[in-house]
């Protein structure tokens, strides 16, 4: 009798190491989810999660790949004036036009289509997109 307990009581001690091997791998994953949830919470990404960027945002995005391309210091979009068109899914067609004042005091407008493409994430942020094309004239 005395062997069957020693062999019960092994099998037991087996079960209650594998047991708290389960439960540590639980508190483990556990604990990688709340940090993803914090991160995301923190983070202000909701804009990540509600589908691709609407045509004012897109536009904003235009004008900071625009501005750097302009040698004037003062530049003044059309805002009201810009048009839009979706190529596909996630790529953005402007057309719009901007007026400028050069360093001799002469003030230009000049038109331009930019192309764009969206790559996921805040439609805000410059990162979130990919230059494809610029045109000016």
């Amino acid at each position: 009798m005395q062997e069957a307990q020693k062999k019960y009581l092994k099998e037991e001690q087996a079960k209650k190491k594998k047991a708290k091997s389960s439960v540590w791998i639980l508190v483990a994953f556990g604990a990688i989810f709340v940090v993803i949830l914090i991160k995301i919470a923190t983070s202000n990404s909701v804009s990540v999660f509600s589908g691709l960027p609407d045509s004012d945002a897109a536009y904003a995005i235009a004008k900071v790949y625009i501005r750097p391309t302009v040698l004037a210091s003062s530049v003044s979009f059309h805002d009201d004036e810009y048009r839009f068109a979706k190529k596909s899914d996630s790529v953005y067609v402007i057309k719009s036009s901007y007026s400028a004042v050069t360093s001799s005091g002469e003030k230009t407008t000049t038109n331009f289509t930019i192309s764009l493409k969206y790559m996921g994430g805040a439609g805000n942020r410059e990162e979130s997109w990919k230059l494809l094309d610029l045109n000016q004239e």
